[in-house]
């Protein structure tokens, strides 16, 4: 079985590989954390702004919220790139401006871990101090 960085890689080498065919010159900048992962460059100077999802097979993809922002905030600029079955044959999936052309499920997956005051696990003990006013 193929890891999910793998497969990130794949994706990210697909999308490179189509940019340079298509003669703009593409930048990996998904190591900067600006919601996207690669800043592409036309001959004249416009700017493609490309998230990329990658699957080792068929299926949904998800963006974070701050992706989802970006794509609102760079509306023409903004590019979704899907990578389908990267581990044997990829297959690539272009949309420009996701936010105003694709309907979206807001899927709640966060987890927060609540710890009550003056619980204990037997490994430790509260400490209590009294404030100084």
């Amino acid at each position: 079985m193929v890891s999910d960085e793998e497969i990130e890689k794949i994706g990210m080498e697909v999308t490179m590989a189509y940019e340079r065919m298509q003669g703009r010159n593409p930048e990996d900048v998904s190591d900067k954390n600006l919601e996207y992962d690669i800043r592409s460059v036309d001959k004249d100077g416009g700017v493609r702004y490309i998230e990329v999802k990658a699957r080792a097979t068929t299926r949904d993809v998800a963006l974070t919220p701050n992706e989802w922002f970006k794509a609102k905030r760079f509306t023409e600029q903004y590019w979704l790139y899907v990578v389908e079955n990267a581990a044997i044959s990829p297959v690539l999936y272009i949309i420009n401006n996701p936010a105003e052309k694709l309907e979206v499920v807001e899927k709640v997956e966060t987890v927060r871990l609540v710890v009550p005051v003056m619980s204990g696990n037997g490994r430790g003990e509260w400490r209590r101090f009294r404030c100084l006013q």
